[in-house]
């Protein structure tokens, strides 16, 4: 079997350490190539003295406008010549004009490149500790006869996405092959979610990635009236988390406390995901709502 190299081209310069969050989860097969010039702030070593077992290599190239973007360009070019389909390629920048250099590297080889702002490689979910009644995924024998060409593509989706995320294969194999046990439930969404839940400590993070994925497959227990059933539990759960992100983000208690308020009332409620939305900007203004609202959206 070949393995896939997967190179991170980090544009310093633009991203600067923030762009190396989550290099302590790379591999062996990973590797680090960080673009920067005189014009950059100095290097600190501490963002990548922990960078798992990947490789790093430190390029600097002449102070100019564009340069490390061309660089990086031709970096990429160099790589899909020498690897092709056995490389995936991460270009580490905010920048958006290397949309159109992945576009054309797309047309033109089968290599598979992405750009991102942070490595943000994740690792397997820590598990939570197996209890004496041990939770198994159960279908709902009342469920409809399912499309054996849907749940196939959803199992093919949902890996995907897990694995877009920067999760490993074992987890996207499990999360997938639990939402295809439950494909044809009535109430399949949050029947993935108690199993995520029982799985995994953050079990949270894992069912963001994949709610929009299942919400395409199912109706889930969602009434005529757009509104959807949102157990006590889970909103404690949600709460809490919510709470936790924003505490660790710095805002204030007062600020920390009105918005999981928020969020709580609004969950399951017919656009509720709008109206925690307009609350928020409405409360605390447009650019710091939004900043608000990007630490909470996921739990939503």
């Amino acid at each position: 079997m070949i393995n896939i190299e997967t190179f991170y081209l980090i544009d310093y310069e633009n991203v600067h350490g923030d762009g190396l969050s989550g290099c302590q989860n790379l591999g062996k097969t990973d590797n680090i190539v960080i673009f920067f010039t005189q014009n950059a702030k100095n290097i600190d070593m501490s963002d990548i003295s922990n960078h798992g077992s990947a490789d790093v290599d430190m390029i600097e190239v002449p102070a100019g406008k564009q340069s490390a973007d061309m660089h990086i360009g031709s970096f990429l070019g160099y790589l899909a010549g020498k690897f092709g389909k056995n490389c995936k390629v991460v270009i580490v920048s905010k920048d958006t004009d290397f949309d159109n250099v992945i576009k054309f590297w797309k047309q033109k080889t089968e290599i598979a490149v992405s750009r991102t702002v942070q490595i943000k490689k994740k690792s397997e979910p820590k598990p939570k500790p197996k209890t004496s009644k041990q939770q198994s995924v159960v279908t709902n024998k009342s469920a409809v006869k399912v499309n054996g060409t849907k749940k196939t593509k959803l199992n093919q989706e949902v890996m995907q996405a897990i694995r877009s995320a920067g999760y490993d294969a074992s987890v996207a194999n499990t999360v997938a092959q639990i939402a295809a046990s439950l494909y044809g439930d009535e109430h399949m969404l949050s029947e993935v979610h108690n199993s995520l839940r029982d799985r995994y400590t953050d079990y949270l993070d894992v069912y963001a990635v994949v709610k929009h994925v299942l919400s395409k497959y199912s109706d889930d227990n969602t009434s005529k009236n757009g509104m959807t059933t949102v157990s006590s539990k889970d909103k404690t759960a949600i709460n809490s988390e919510i709470q936790k992100a924003l505490s660790k983000a710095g805002f204030s208690n007062d600020i920390i406390k009105y918005v999981a308020s928020t969020v709580v009332k609004n969950l399951g409620m017919k656009n509720g995901k709008q109206q925690i939305y307009r609350t928020v900007i409405a409360k605390y203004g447009q650019n710091k709502g939004l900043t608000i609202y990007n630490y909470i959206k996921k739990y939503i």
